[in-house]
């Protein structure tokens, strides 16, 4: 954002951004002075000095020629800034309140539907949503798929380094076959150092993630190509499926002397 979008920003016409952006730049000016070298016409150079005299952005300097000298925009924008910086905060807790009832179940509520498949896009939309719910941990047991793209890989790594950066404890379970993809050990080394338990075991026998005890899912191959992904939200079940990766998890190996190995 340059200086003149920075201040039209801040409140001010286009000609009052070019006559206060180039008073700040000497120590006064005369009206004579401005019309060189703004691109504002005459008759405008006076509105936006009359503009910028109510806003308390610059002061005259009155004798037989009138001066104009800019107000520091320290100064000049503290208030400005003070209310910016207010409203933003405001629509920050006003989206974590909205946010908290998006997510927000009772107790002892059972949901109205325990299972969701999920196809395309909509795969990405929930497993954001269930990340953002989370507030203790997450558990992954992950098959590596050869048609994964860097890409595909960055976004989840920018993924689970938000959460860990919430303080979500993460497990992950990897398959012995994904260490011998080098954006795979790349990737798990960046995770692991932001704070990712990692393990590997021989077979992982399907894409699973458990978010705290609330949900649970699982992914399948079609045989045509694609994915699709099921969702469970029955507490019976999400507890089963924890359970089958915990069992998993006790089996794992450490991550890192297996990377070291391959390497």
């Amino acid at each position: 954002m340059d200086s003149l979008e920075l201040l039209r920003a801040l409140g001010l016409s286009t000609y009052e951004a070019e006559v206060y952006r180039a008073l700040i730049k000497v120590d006064k000016a005369k009206v004579q002075d401005l019309a060189r070298v703004v691109a504002v016409p005459r008759p405008q150079i006076y509105v936006a000095l009359g503009a910028l005299l109510d806003k308390g952005l610059c002061r005259e300097i009155r004798g037989k020629v009138n001066f104009y000298a800019a107000v520091a925009p320290g100064t000049a924008f503290r208030g400005a800034l003070r209310q910016e910086e207010e409203l933003l905060k405001a629509k920050a807790d006003g989206v974590r309140a909205l946010d908290q009832e998006h997510h927000r179940l009772e107790p002892d509520s059972v949901p109205t539907s325990f299972v969701q498949v999920l196809r395309g896009r909509q795969i990405r939309h929930s497993i954001d949503e269930l990340a953002a719910a989370t507030t203790r941990e997450l558990s992954v047991s992950l098959k590596y798929a050869k048609e994964q793209t860097p890409q595909s890989i960055a976004g989840a790594v920018k993924a689970e380094r938000a959460m860990l950066e919430r303080g979500i404890r993460v497990r992950c379970l990897y398959e012995q076959a994904a260490l011998q993809y080098l954006e795979v050990r790349q990737a798990l080394k960046q995770l692991t150092d932001k704070g990712e338990e990692a393990r590997v075991i021989r077979t992982v026998p399907m894409d699973l993630m458990v978010f705290d005890h609330r949900a649970a899912l699982f992914s399948l191959a079609e045989e045509k190509g694609g994915v699709t992904v099921f969702v469970f939200a029955h507490p019976s079940l999400v507890e089963s499926m924890r359970l089958s990766f915990d069992n998993l998890w006790q089996q794992g190996r450490d991550v890192t002397k297996e990377m070291s190995n391959v390497a």
